[in-house]
């Protein structure tokens, strides 16, 4: 990924105001840069972060949620550039085809830097190329898809019907 030809000089929201996760499941700590196609997060692992475990840090394979919330805040970032008071909407990470990590742990006290470019985008689906580095070295590298279902609000509740193979009507 090119990140040098991706700049946009703008004061970036809090990560809060564009994810919808709260803590402790809010796992990047801010947005450093977005424009149309791409968006870069950071996260520094310190003993408290989430997943972190005595002696090593955090987990590589943590990082496809680090990826996931980046894209999230690439989401509500386009949202509140068209509408300041947008509010961030729920996605999922439906999966990967492709993960690598070059390590097996991120270090305590290294900033990760996330950098995350939207591939293809179809209605509610995307997919998603992402880069988790320590300074130059990428440690995790992954192609991911998601989903970002339509404006739910407008939809009564009572309308959607859940179909489970466990559940079973009279």
């Amino acid at each position: 990924m090119n990140k040098a030809s991706h700049t946009q000089t703008t004061t970036m929201p809090a990560i809060a105001e564009l994810v919808p996760h709260a803590a402790p499941m809010l796992l990047i700590d801010r947005v450093c840069d977005a424009g149309p196609d791409h968006l870069q997060a950071e996260v520094t692992i310190q003993q408290t972060s989430m997943f972190f475990e005595k002696g090593y840090g955090v987990p590589t394979y943590v990082g496809i949620e680090y990826i996931a919330q980046a894209v999230a805040a690439y989401g509500g970032w386009r949202a509140k550039s068209a509408d300041p008071a947008a509010v961030p909407r729920i996605g999922y990470l439906l999966g990967t085809r492709k993960m690598t990590m070059t390590r097996d742990w991120f270090e305590p006290g290294t900033r990760l830097n996330i950098y995350v470019e939207n591939v293809f985008e179809d209605g509610e689906m995307g997919v998603f190329k992402g880069e988790i580095r320590d300074e130059n070295d990428v440690i995790v590298a992954a192609q991911i898809n998601v989903y970002q279902p339509g404006d739910t609000a407008a939809t009564p509740a009572s309308s959607h019907t859940t179909h489970n193979q466990e559940t079973t009507t009279p």
